[in-house]
Formats: structure tokens, C-alpha cells, sequence
């Protein structure tokens, strides 16, 4: 029989060959995220590290977990708001019930998480797959562009941060550029695809709709790698961290580790290392730790977060799904 996998919500048969290359996918990120760990632990001694934790300031832990809440919740408006204009209205406390429960999945696999959210949304409300698809990437769409303002801000306040931010912001704004012609020309092969329908027809306007909802969680998220530093006293300025974070958070996105594990804490002490107290290796111990307790307080909360949502009824749907035969063609196909 073949295998079944979700790709982006959408259940798909993956026989030999396909099924073959998800595995290796997931095999290489565990390889990514080992060895990248393996090159810092090189260079900074665990005991190094465990000996900056314990220095936290003791406030550290209760105002992490509470920005992580934050976080939770901000994120939760902006998907409820969005699909509510884009998609079908639907209770807030449904989708704050599956956005929780999806982050057992999402932990083991992002596009589960993802695919999970469509799918419960199918099934609340009876829109087709491709377009609750659809509004899924126009959300992640809108977090890029959400981070690339704020790198911007960044940079105008604190021009002299690293070169390697000028040069990843100038590009976005490049492709951002194509970005809106291409909403404002609606080129006639793309139109043709119900997977950019929603993007398209949201058109400038929508955009900055969802942009506006998402703001919050991006300052939740700004916030709480602040304090995750400043607990640790990683006296980084906050122009220099609004011009630097953006860059961590996109290096933590990318799909080539495990949960951004090893790249992030990479790009973290590339970037705000130098704002740490000691010497060299001190510093770089320090914000190593920062970026590890951070990384385990929010998936220690995600994880109980997600065991009360998946014991509810929302819940329950949501994880009766990743288990059910996939949806017919013709149900995936309509815009």
C-alpha cells in the first residue's frame, strides 16, 4: 500500500520514491541540527554554558513563560482574524483550541502543524482545502514582510550593525518588489492556480489588513527574545535588536533543522554576542544559553499546551484528521 503524507494540508499518496525523499528530508535536518550543535559545543564547553544559566536574572523564567502565553494568544488573533476575511468566520476559542493542539504536531513537522489548521478549518466550515491552503501561505507571506519592516526600522535607528543584515534586508526588499507587481499585474498563469488565489485577490489592502493583526505577535516575539537576553545580561540595545532579530527568526524558519534548533542559536550568538559580559568564550556561552532556555521554555509550554487542546473537542477533531484517507481530488482542486 502506499504511504500517506500531508503536504501543506493537503493529504497526498507518496509511494516509493516520494515517501523515500520525506524521510530523507527529515533524516537530513537531525544531521543539520547535530552537527551545527556539535560545531558550537566545540568552541563553547557545556560547562561554560550551564554556568551562564545559572547566573539568569530570577525573574528570567516567569516573564519568559508569560511572553510565551503572549505569544500564543497575539498568534491566535492574527489566524482568526485572517481566515475570518479570507476564509469563513469561526469562534475565537476554536481556533485558540486548534492553534494549541497543533503545536504537538508542528513540533515534529511544520507543514503537519500547518496542514492541521486546514484541516480543521475544511471541516468547521466547509471551505475548500486550496483556499484555506491558500490563506496559510499569504500568513507566512505576511510574517516575512512583518519582520522585514521591522529589520528596517532597525537598521535607519542602528546603522551600525552587521553588514550581513544590510545585505539580507536590501534583497528583500527585492523581492518584495516582484511580490507587488506581480499582485498589481495578477500574471494570467499564476491566476489560473487556486493556490494563489487568495494571495492575489487579497490584493495591497489585504495585505496590510493581515499585516496589521500579525503586528502584535511579532512584537510578542520581538519582546521575548529581548528579555531572554537582558535576563541573561546581554545588554544589547533595542534598535540593534530590532534591526538583528528579524534576520535570527528567519534563520530559525528556515527547513533545514530540526524546530530551528542550531540555526538559531547560531545567528544569535553571530549577532549579540559582543553585547555579553567577558571574554570571548564567556559571552558566547552566555548567549548559547539564553537562546537553549528560551528554545526549551517555549516548547515545554507548547507541549503542555498541546496536550489540554488535543483532550478537547476541537482538539479531537484536529487529531482524528491526521489519521483519516485523504480528501478527494475534486475537493482540493476548488477555489
Amino acid at each position: 500500500m502506499p504511504r500517506q503524507t500531508r503536504s501543506a494540508g493537503v493529504d497526498v499518496r507518496q509511494p516509493g520514491r516520494a515517501g523515500l525523499r520525506a524521510r530523507v528530508i527529515r533524516i537530513l535536518a537531525w544531521v543539520v541540527t547535530a552537527a551545527i550543535l556539535f560545531l558550537l559545543f566545540r568552541r563553547i564547553p557545556i560547562k561554560e554554558v550551564l554556568a551562564a544559566a545559572r547566573g539568569a536574572a530570577p525573574w528570567e523564567v516567569p516573564v519568559t513563560l508569560t511572553l510565551v502565553a503572549a505569544l500564543y494568544v497575539c498568534d491566535t488573533f492574527a489566524i482568526w482574524k485572517t481566515f475570518a476575511w479570507f476564509v469563513a468566520p469561526m469562534p475565537f476559542v476554536d481556533v485558540l483550541l486548534v492553534r494549541g493542539a497543533t503545536y504537538l504536531f508542528a513540533a515534529l513537522n511544520y507543514n503537519v502543524g500547518q496542514g492541521a489548521i486546514v484541516y480543521f478549518v475544511h471541516k468547521k466550515t466547509g471551505a475548500p482545502v486550496m483556499r484555506a491552503v491558500a490563506t496559510v501561505l499569504l500568513m507566512m507571506g505576511i510574517n516575512v514582510l512583518a519582520l522585514l519592516f521591522l529589520a528596517s526600522i532597525g537598521l535607519i535607528a542602528a546603522p551600525g550593525v552587521p553588514p550581513a543584515v544590510t545585505m539580507i534586508v536590501a534583497v528583500a526588499y527585492a523581492g518584495l518588489a516582484i511580490y507587488i507587481v506581480a499582485l498589481v499585474v495578477r500574471p494570467r498563469g499564476l491566476a489560473r492556480r487556486p493556490i494563489f488565489d487568495v494571495v492575489l485577490a487579497a490584493g495591497v489592502g489585504g495585505h496590510l489588513r493581515a499585516l496589521v493583526v500579525r503586528l502584535p505577535h511579532i512584537g510578542a516575539l520581538f519582546a521575548f527574545q529581548l528579555a531572554l537576553l537582558w535576563g541573561f545580561h546581554v545588554a544589547v540595545p533595542v534598535v540593534a535588536a530590532m534591526a538583528a532579530l528579524p534576520i535570527v527568526f528567519l534563520a530559525a524558519a528556515l527547513p533545514i533543522s530540526v524546530q530551528g534548533l542550531g540555526t538559531t542559536q547560531a545567528a544569535m550568538i553571530y549577532f549579540f554576542a559582543g553585547y555579553a559580559p567577558g571574554d570571548r568564550a564567556a559571552q558566547q556561552a552566555t548567549v548559547m544559553a539564553a537562546s537553549l532556555v528560551g528554545q526549551a521554555l517555549a516548547l515545554a509550554f507548547q507541549a503542555l499546551v498541546g496536550l489540554i487542546c488535543l483532550r478537547s473537542r476541537v482538539g479531537r477533531t484536529v487529531g482524528r484528521g491526521q489519521f483519516e484517507e485523504p480528501m478527494p481530488a475534486a475537493a482540493t482542486s476548488r477555489s
